[in-house]
């Protein structure tokens, strides 16, 4: 007896079919295919009845949805090699496409083309609500929820609906933890292939974006945009509790926490709590001494850009913070604020044994010693 590859079996001696799903045995080949037409697809939502013994097998493969291909450290399947091959490139951080004009690298062809529309200006997929077009229809359609206010996509860990599959899958990885992108530099992860792209300019130096105005150059359009703004002196972002205006969203976002308090990032040596992660970060170079900014002139080292830039002025001599009572001027905004006092006559910092105000802290540091002997 042999078995053949789709559910029939052959008896040499008698010629009997069987059919193995009901174990059926019939002496001829036609009365075979007239019985398994009273069969049919066992997916249940076919309705597909087989008009030929072989059929019945091979139809099914259309509804196969198998994914045996499955990346192991993210879990994702495919159901072809080629596309598993290709995902590996976004973990390895492999680009081997890259933009000849630009230069901008990207892992999967397809990503690339759509990149080149930049350049070539070609913008076929126009949205009717506000005229504004796209290289690809994919694009548009993603625009024009900015229009319905539809955000399909919805994480089950919190709630947070988002208007593209991509963006969600970034953000689950907040609560997951997975960070897949690692900079060969420095050994140091992301979320995002985009993000790992920037920061590797960090170490080639590479600055793109370029502003007209001043010359100064940043690795992210982003940052030029920002940058931009203090030329124009445009501030669109309103705070709606007191009214002050803002050059970036995300300034007005960690604004609004003065107001509600919040302090959602906190210090896990010593429990100190901050309303921005930047924050977070620069305090916790206290705990492990960390002082990545160093003086060219003097080798002086800082836990941070804004007082590597504050020291530098030492060298240079500059002193742009003005007085406009009389004409002195300064190398930092706090000094500043400090001598205007002399002229507002303010003193906002009372003793509280005697109630003597001072206009600085540290005049009320020296009066305190009277008290404490």
């Amino acid at each position: 007896m042999s078995t053949l590859k789709f559910p029939i079996t052959v008896s040499t001696g008698e010629k009997r079919y069987e059919r193995k799903k009901c174990r059926k045995y019939l002496r001829s080949f036609s009365s075979f295919c007239t019985h398994v037409r009273s069969h049919k697809c066992e997916y249940e939502a076919c309705c597909k009845i087989s008009n030929h013994p072989t059929s019945l097998m091979f139809h099914p493969k259309l509804h196969k949805t198998n994914k045996d291909y499955e990346y192991k450290e993210c879990g994702k399947a495919f159901s072809k090699l080629s596309d598993l091959s290709t995902h590996e490139r976004i973990h390895r951080g492999e680009m081997p496409y890259e933009c000849k004009e630009c230069w901008k690298a990207f892992s999967l062809s397809s990503t690339l083309s759509t990149h080149r529309g930049i350049h070539s200006g070609e913008r076929l997929y126009e949205c009717k609500e506000c005229g504004k077009a796209f290289s690809q229809p994919s694009n548009l359609s993603v625009h024009k929820r900015i229009h319905s206010g539809g955000k399909p996509y919805e994480c089950k860990e919190c709630g947070k609906v988002f208007s593209q599959p991509s963006n969600l899958s970034v953000h689950k990885r907040i609560h997951s933890g997975e960070r897949p992108y690692e900079c060969k530099e420095c050994g140091k992860v992301f979320r995002q292939s985009s993000n790992l792209s920037v920061h590797k300019r960090i170490h080639s130096g590479e600055r793109l974006y370029e502003c007209k105005e001043c010359g100064k150059a940043f690795i992210r359009p982003s940052n030029l945009s920002v940058h931009k703004r203090i030329h124009s002196g445009e501030r669109p972002y309103e705070c709606k509790e007191c009214g002050k205006v803002f050059r970036q969203p995300s300034n007005l976002s960690v604004h609004k926490r003065v107001h509600s308090g919040e302090r959602p990032y906190e210090c896990e040596e010593c429990g100190k709590a901050f309303s921005c992660s930047s924050s977070l970060c620069i305090h916790k170079r206290i705990h492990n001494g960390e002082r990545p900014y160093e003086c060219k002139e003097c080798g002086k080292a800082f836990n941070q850009p804004s007082h590597l830039s504050t020291h530098k002025r030492i060298h240079s001599g500059e002193r742009p913070y003005e007085c406009k009572e009389c004409g002195k001027a300064f190398s930092q905004t706090s000094h500043l604020s400090k001598h205007k006092r002399i002229h507002s006559g303010e003193r906002p910092y009372e003793c509280k044994v005697c109630g003597k105000a001072f206009s600085q802290t540290s005049s009320l540091s020296i009066h305190k010693r009277i008290h404490s002997g």
